[in-house]
């Protein structure tokens, strides 16, 4: 039986709660979420330390000569958890996808609304807890509804690089490889790419990151290729908050024409 969006979402609180007394004793890395951007760090959080990670909205559209597209995806949450001194483990749930696709010529207008999927990830440092590589393993769970749901299980393979550079900038690289679900919903192709992005302090609170990211992917339906440049923006509020925002612009035919979320991350430890 599929998993409600109600009974997920109370799963992920529930297990948030669970490691939150031991968050006290976890030692004191500097903050680093897996958001915004496209890319993936190579930092991991300490043994008993948790992060939850919010998009609070995600808007994407797209148009050609036939329809105009939007989608906007609300509630995408991961749940990251320290469990050994350069592991950690993440547990993420979409909580709601709604879509609207406007005809062009007829101008008639479809919606469509539906609970996103999970997934279930594990990342190790290779060089320490904060880089500079690290490799990281993620399994998507078909949990959620059609259309926002893919349909099938999915697997992606990650190694994400760090490097500092000379004048407070960093190099960040992603290379992926996944197992892709099918546009049909049933089995797996290949897809793969990577992220490549450059950041710098604007100064003690606020961060900016210029990102490229490319994606092929070979589904048997037809292969296309991602192509996006992205900018973010983080302000750390504080210690354990920060607050952020993103803007992609689509640079490949099959690339959404532009996108901006919207969201914060929280740790605890």
């Amino acid at each position: 039986m599929p998993i409600t969006r109600v009974s997920s979402l109370t799963l992920l609180c529930a297990t948030l709660a669970s490691v939150a007394p031991v968050c006290a004793h976890a030692d004191d890395r500097d903050f680093c979420a897996d958001r915004p951007g496209r890319g993936t760090p190579a930092c991991t959080l300490a043994p008993g330390q948790a992060m939850v990670e919010v998009g609070a909205v995600d808007w994407e559209h797209d148009a050609d000569a036939q329809n105009i597209d939007d989608t906007i995806t609300l509630g995408d949450t991961l749940l990251r958890i320290g469990v050994g001194g350069d592991t950690e483990v993440q547990l993420g749930i979409t909580a709601a996808v709604r879509t609207r696709s406007r005809d062009r010529a007829s101008g008639r207008v479809a919606h469509s609304t539906g609970a996103g999927d999970g997934l279930l990830a594990i990342r190790h440092g290779l060089a320490g807890d904060d880089g500079p590589i690290a490799v990281q393993a993620l399994v998507t769970l078909p949990i959620g509804r059609r259309p926002a749901s893919a349909g099938d299980w999915g697997a992606d393979l990650l190694v994400p690089f760090q490097h500092d550079l000379p004048g407070k900038f960093q190099l960040a690289l992603t290379p992926e490889i996944d197992a892709a679900v099918n546009a049909s919903s049933t089995g797996r192709h290949l897809a793969y790419g990577g992220v490549v992005g450059l950041s710098h302090p604007l100064g003690e609170k606020l961060s900016l990151t210029a990102e490229f990211a490319g994606f092929e992917d070979r589904d048997p339906a037809g292969s296309s290729f991602d192509g996006r440049v992205a900018g973010s923006l983080v302000w750390q509020v504080d210690k354990r908050t920060q607050l952020d925002l993103e803007a992609d612009l689509g640079v490949s035919q099959s690339a959404p024409q532009h996108a901006v979320m919207v969201g914060f991350a929280r740790r605890y430890g």
